[in-house]
């Protein structure tokens, strides 16, 4: 079984898309742009996360369950916060809490749980690559490599994307031996 080929994006295409992205102006409509486009790449990291996953023989370390839950709730969370609240900014400077008042616990911890989304989200993918990287090339790439790599986002994927792509044109196998029932 082949991989869809709109999961195989070159790297220099995906640079430049999310240099596009990054540079759209703070307007209204840019804002919409960037949440429409922002939900477009989510849908594109997660289904090629579900591919990297299926590839992955035994019983991997990982949750692409948790993945998705994680890189959703977090989309959503940013999203609200850009289209409903204008952003917020907590310092040391003022008080935060007359500010904001109670929100600004919900803010703080929407805010850790982004960045362990995203945390997460690298370790999946670097794990991914690690392992897939062995167990089809048997090439051993460094862990601590990938993680730096997606760390940099989006530059690291001039390094990652490549191998993203060389592991997704490898075919699958038949879902039958790969899907184990895994969570």
């Amino acid at each position: 079984m082949h991989t869809p080929k709109y999961l195989i994006i070159p790297n220099w295409l995906l640079f430049i898309l999310f240099v596009i992205l990054s540079s759209l102006p703070e307007t209204e409509t840019g804002i919409y742009v960037q949440t429409i486009f922002s939900l477009v790449i989510l849908i594109w990291i997660i289904k090629v996360d579900e591919e990297l996953y299926l590839r992955i023989k035994g019983r991997p370390s990982i949750s692409i369950n948790l993945l998705t839950f994680c890189l959703v709730v977090s989309f959503f969370y940013v999203t609200f916060i850009w289209l409903f609240t204008e952003g917020y900014q907590i310092n040391t400077e003022k008080d935060n809490y007359a500010e904001y008042g109670w929100m600004m616990y919900v803010y703080l911890s929407g805010s850790i749980f982004v960045i362990a989304s995203f945390l997460y989200g690298i370790h999946f993918t670097a794990y991914s690559i690690h392992v897939l990287e062995d167990q089809y090339f048997g090439k051993k790439t460094d862990y601590g490599y990938l993680l730096a790599a997606l760390f940099v986002f989006p530059i690291g994927m001039w390094w990652i994307q490549p191998k993203i792509n060389r592991i997704l044109r490898v075919p699958l196998e038949d879902k039958l031996d790969i899907s184990d029932n895994r969570n």
